[in-house]
């Protein structure tokens, strides 16, 4: 299993890796790297994803996506998360991916950036939520393909492309 995965600049995955690593720390959950999925968990060859990977990055430039808000919910994935307003961009590149992978996988996107992986009584997530004073833009410029394992301590990226 692979999910397609935008990852940030040097600066802001270092910015975001930060709060992550300083969350993991403090409450005991996997560390993990600073991604959007824009496709998740494809079940097919890998050559077959690293083709229509390629393509999607075909004349696509590096770009901003902006913070709409930090929010909280019940789901692992989502456990506290920066939420991110869908662009042209962002909208490209997954409806590209959709026309190729929904035979195999229904995907809905709502573009975020997760800040934390466990299960935490909703009080703590809301504490999270008040003390983090995240920034409004980040730079995207590559896009992954990332080996999905259940442990998140064992996901690994294993093809890159920059978008130019």
């Amino acid at each position: 299993m692979h999910a397609i995965w935008l990852t940030f600049s040097e600066n802001d995955r270092n910015y975001l890796k930060k709060i992550i690593d300083g969350l993991a720390k403090k409450y005991h959950a996997p560390k993990f790297e600073p991604h959007i999925t824009v496709y998740g968990l494809v079940d097919s060859e890998m050559s077959l994803i690293e083709s229509i990977a390629k393509e999607t990055t075909l004349n696509c430039n590096s770009f901003l996506v902006e913070k709409s808000e930090i929010l909280q919910s019940e789901e692992l994935w989502k456990t506290v998360y920066v939420e991110l307003k869908m662009n042209n961009q962002l909208e490209l590149i997954y409806k590209n991916l959709k026309k190729h992978f929904e035979k195999i996988v229904k995907y809905e996107f709502n573009p975020h950036t997760s800040l934390i992986y466990k299960i935490l009584p909703i009080e703590e997530k809301i504490k999270i939520i008040n003390e983090l004073d995240i920034k409004n833009e980040f730079i995207v410029n590559k896009l992954v393909i990332q080996k999905f394992f259940p442990e998140v301590e064992k996901w690994k990226i294993v093809k890159e492309y920059n978008l130019i």
